[in-house]
């Protein structure tokens, strides 16, 4: 599968997904497992780490996300599992794990307007894999709106030839946080999460166009005013159970001069579903993490 490395060293960046791809819609009751099996390379890297230390420069990524449904949407389990490698190991090293992020926790899903309300809360743990060293940890609360104009007004998906106009709007809160930083140089931590995503298909979601946009706030400073801004715009190709995704992610301070991450990077993705074929797209921007 095609690829990409979301490298990044302690900074803030946006690592949970949505629950169930960002779905809007989706079973209200039962039992199902869903999710996607992800690998990337980074094409293009100057400056993000490979580590949560900052250190190295990050190359291959492996990961897993899973949805476990015990009521449909409305009582899940994420579950996600990154390994990023450092390309500035010698040989075969490359490919060996020097990170190991791990995040879980539990999702309700409610629809809401023509769109749906995402609340939930998840714990995180990134520890570097080839040594010990600097590791971060936090749990936190967020709520997320899932949006799809398409629900709104069907027009839409007819004038896009079976795409939509879709995304996200999300509020997050680091209820405890010893360590997950507000900026890019590790400096500060994280209190508050600001972010949204729009996604613009067509063509019954062959071709698609996304934007993501997250911002942190430092608890240590200013609570409500973001320190780190966090931009991606990306190319996606999804022919089910497959997509591919062409990005560039660039990664700044916002209230002091200090470093700025950019890479670009290819991901490819394979989704599966339990219960019904994986015939979505998995809305996996806000899932793919970096270092």
């Amino acid at each position: 599968m095609a690829v990409a490395a979301w490298p990044r060293p302690a900074c803030a960046l946006d690592k949970q997904g949505s629950a169930h791809g960002g779905d809007t819609a989706g079973a209200d009751s039962g039992f199902n497992v869903s999710g996607a099996l992800t690998m990337g390379v980074s094409l293009y890297n100057p400056t993000y780490g490979a580590r949560p230390d900052n250190s190295g420069r990050a190359l291959m990524r492996y990961a897993v996300h899973t949805d476990l449904d015990l009521i449909g949407r409305r009582l899940s389990i994420p579950f996600d599992v990154n390994l990023f490698t450092d390309r500035l190991a010698k040989g075969a090293a490359k490919l060996r794990p020097t990170e190991l992020d791990v995040i879980s926790g539990v999702t309700t899903t409610w629809s809401l307007g023509p769109g749906a309300l995402e609340v939930g809360a998840r714990g995180e743990h990134d520890a570097p894999a080839d040594r010990g060293g600097f590791t971060q940890t936090y749990a936190d609360a967020r709520a997320r709106y899932l949006y799809s104009l398409d629900a709104l007004d069907p027009r839409v998906g007819r004038a896009l030839r079976g795409g939509d106009v879709s995304g996200w709007l999300t509020l997050g809160w680091f209820a405890y946080n010893p360590s997950y930083a507000a900026r890019p140089d590790n400096t500060g931590n994280a209190l508050l999460r600001y972010a949204a995503h729009v996604e613009l298909s067509i063509l019954d979601d062959l071709f698609s166009f996304g934007v993501d946009t997250t911002f942190f706030t430092d608890r240590e400073r200013h609570a409500l005013r973001p320190s780190e801004l966090d931009v991606t715009p990306e190319l996606i190709v999804h022919t089910a159970p497959f997509e591919v995704h062409l990005a560039y992610e660039r990664d700044l301070p916002l209230d002091r001069r200090g470093l700025v991450q950019e890479f670009v990077y290819l991901l490819g993705v394979w989704s599966f579903d339990l219960v019904k074929p994986a015939t979505a797209p998995f809305e996996s921007r806000g899932q793919v993490l970096s270092p």
